[in-house]
């Protein structure tokens, strides 16, 4: 290789090189503003906040149920729930009736405002446990045979 291609080659990598970090730069800064502009878009840390209580009670490998006051068809469901499941990790959290035969013994209920959490939890085989504050219910499954003793 000639010289002067030597040098051509060496300058336009080095102009990549010096591009590539300002167009990181750029976007660390676009996303510094964003973060500014929406901080916890999703609620995720405001779900770790509120379920915190829930971590304390419930075994890591634990698998919960999920009720909701949110209807399905509701724009903030999905993300309720997944912020639940992210601020429950690595507890598995299932939406019930989804398949019939498995009813996790615990349920954690995840409510937007005030109602009768105990019909909540009846109306899916569930007895409260614990109101936690914040909207945040546990409920332990209902004995099949209708005693309610536990």
């Amino acid at each position: 290789m000639n010289p002067e291609r030597a040098t051509a080659v060496t300058v336009v990598c080095l102009a990549v090189a010096v591009l590539a970090v300002f167009a990181a730069m750029n976007s660390y800064q676009v996303s510094a503003r964003y973060a500014e502009q929406f901080p916890d878009a999703y609620g995720a840390g405001r779900a770790q906040v509120r379920f915190a209580p829930v971590i304390e009670r419930v075994p890591a490998k634990g698998r919960l149920g999920y009720i909701t006051d949110l209807e399905p068809s509701a724009s903030a469901y999905s993300a309720a729930f997944l912020a639940a499941q992210f601020a429950l990790a690595p507890r598995a959290v299932i939406l019930l009736g989804q398949v019939p035969s498995v009813a996790p013994e615990i349920a954690v209920g995840n409510f937007t405002k005030p109602l009768d959490f105990a019909a909540a939890g009846a109306a899916q085989g569930y007895d409260i446990t614990s109101d936690l504050g914040n909207g945040v219910v546990l409920f332990h499954r209902r004995p099949p045979n209708g005693d309610n003793s536990h």
